[in-house]
């Protein structure tokens, strides 16, 4: 069985379908310094370790995997211009881009990407990725352009992991010591912005690598300052120390978008934190399914979204929004329904007891709690909210120590990531992937194929039939998507930015921006 990526999308069009293109009359200009206030500090140098929230995001404007992915969840060439799939699914082989320069002048080679596998495979390194390619067995480079991966077994999700840094960047050969957690200066990578300074705790700055092998950025120079405090970041903005921010205080995005705040603008991740109520569905008092029903019934999205995030927000009743490849076409919700929600709760036997409701501290997951607990009282629950921080909050998740709970996630970039955290574990005390305890032998079978079925449309068909089925057993109901917003002054032009809030994707992201002034 071959499988050849034919084309990618023009990013034009791309950027079509997302978001309002910039105006004609706007003719980007060079050079510029840019600063942005980012939520954390950066801690590592090393591209393999913790690539995860901010330490990825800031990675991504040096570092780039194989693959990329667009904003419909379709995987798209990058430093891998094509692959081909064996017969029995377990021998990939990638074409290389040519021409490929890392920081230092060098080409990249396929023994870079082999070299950069390996570490990543090596336990004693630490590597996140490890888990990512755990499905491989051998990685070789025949030639200078060319990649063979070999896989232990077949692996839907393989190609996905590949779209990210969080599985490796592709770093130069011997670039990085083995089992050097924290080396003294980073690597070179192949990205559009080269390091150039690390101020612990005030700044990392960048420049533009003039010698990048596709959109090379506008800007000469980028600064990233972390300001922790969300308020305090954006009243930098307003007064020019800064000319953008990350994750942006709902309340002043209101304002901005009203018109209230001149000289700044927004721009929306639309999909950055699913939100949703999970049960532990294998321990009283949610091992009763009709209480658990009862609560599907009494969740009122929308007025939830309001509460806890002014407005801003999209509701939905599955992982991935509509319009993406994974979404479940035709799997309709649980309505909302306090006649039916009440009646559920009499059927259930529920006497009253309080139910406990865990929340993990923050302002906006605290609002959540609040919205579901008041929408629970109306149909007769009394509900507690169980505030933990997050220690705490993972034993008791892990070990099944809690009643419900509200939290959420980003989007995966394959569907088994998500639904794996519905598949039978042998355990309840301890708890993996399956926080909700719940057991379908079922889906438990449908996940299993999920994960080694290679064909596209065998696949969305088996995840249209999890969703179904979890529907049916509700072990966790769906809220909505909270988004995040960047905000700027308005001569910052050009940023566009995925669902999950990245400075740099497949398909823009800051060496895209330029400063009209």
């Amino acid at each position: 069985m071959k499988r050849w990526l034919l084309s990618i999308l023009a990013l034009g069009f791309l950027f079509g379908l997302a978001f309002p293109l910039q105006g004609a009359s706007d003719n980007p200009k060079s050079g510029g310094t840019l600063t942005m206030a980012i939520k954390r500090r950066m801690n590592l140098m090393n591209p393999m370790v913790s690539t995860r929230s901010t330490e990825k995001m800031i990675r991504d404007l040096m570092f780039e995997p194989l693959l990329g992915m667009d904003l419909e969840g379709n995987i798209q060439p990058n430093l891998a211009m094509s692959w081909e799939v064996s017969s029995d699914g377990k021998l990939y082989t990638f074409q290389l881009r040519k021409g490929v320069k890392f920081h230092d002048g060098r080409e990249m080679s396929a023994s870079d990407v082999k070299f950069s596998m390996d570490y990543t495979m090596n336990p004693k390194n630490g590597a996140y990725g490890l888990r990512d390619l755990k499905a491989v067995r051998m990685v070789e480079a025949p030639d200078k352009y060319t990649l063979v991966v070999h896989l232990k077994g077949v692996s839907a999700p393989f190609l996905a992991s590949l779209t990210s840094i969080r599985a490796f960047s592709v770093i130069p050969k011997e670039s990085l010591q083995e089992g050097v957690r924290n080396p003294t200066g980073f690597p070179p990578g192949t990205g559009p912005f080269k390091f150039v300074e690390w101020k612990p705790q005030q700044r990392i700055v960048f420049e533009r690598f003039n010698d990048y092998w596709g959109h090379k950025a506008f800007i000469d120079k980028l600064v990233i300052r972390p300001i922790l405090d969300a308020t305090v970041r954006f009243t930098a903005l307003r007064a020019g120390d800064v000319n953008m921010i990350e994750i942006s205080p709902y309340e002043w995005v209101k304002r901005v978008l009203d018109g209230k705040v001149k000289g700044i603008k927004a721009v929306r991740a639309s999909h950055a934190s699913f939100r949703r109520v999970t049960f532990n569905a294998a321990s009283p008092p949610f091992d009763n399914k009709k209480l658990r029903e009862a609560v599907a019934h009494a969740i009122n999205r929308q007025e939830i979204l309001a509460a806890a995030y002014l407005g801003f927000g999209e509701a939905t009743s599955q992982r991935y929004p509509k319009g993406h490849l994974w979404y479940g076409e035709g799997v309709l919700p649980r309505s909302y329904d306090v006649k039916q929600a009440k009646a559920l709760v009499k059927e259930s036997g529920y006497e009253g007891e309080t139910l406990n409701l865990m929340v993990s501290s923050g302002i906006y997951n605290e609002a959540v709690a609040v919205a579901v607990q008041s929408q629970l009282r109306k149909i007769g629950l009394k509900v507690r909210l169980q505030l933990v921080e997050r220690g705490s909050g993972l034993t008791m998740r892990r070990t099944g120590t809690f009643h419900f709970r509200t939290g959420g996630g980003r989007i995966n970039p394959d569907p088994i990531t998500a639904l794996v955290s519905f598949a039978c574990e042998p355990n309840l005390k301890k708890r993996i992937r399956n926080e909700s305890g719940y057991c379908n032998k079922e889906v438990d079978t449908l996940i299993k194929e999920l994960a080694t079925e290679l064909d596209r449309d065998k696949r969305k068909w088996i995840v249209k039939q999890i969703l179904t089925q979890l529907n049916k057993d509700v072990p966790s109901v769906a809220i909505g998507f909270a988004p995040e917003f960047f905000t700027m002054r308005e001569y910052v032009k050009g940023f566009q930015t995925d669902s999950n809030g990245s400075f740099r994707w497949w398909g823009g992201g800051l060496h895209h921006v330029w400063l009209d002034k």
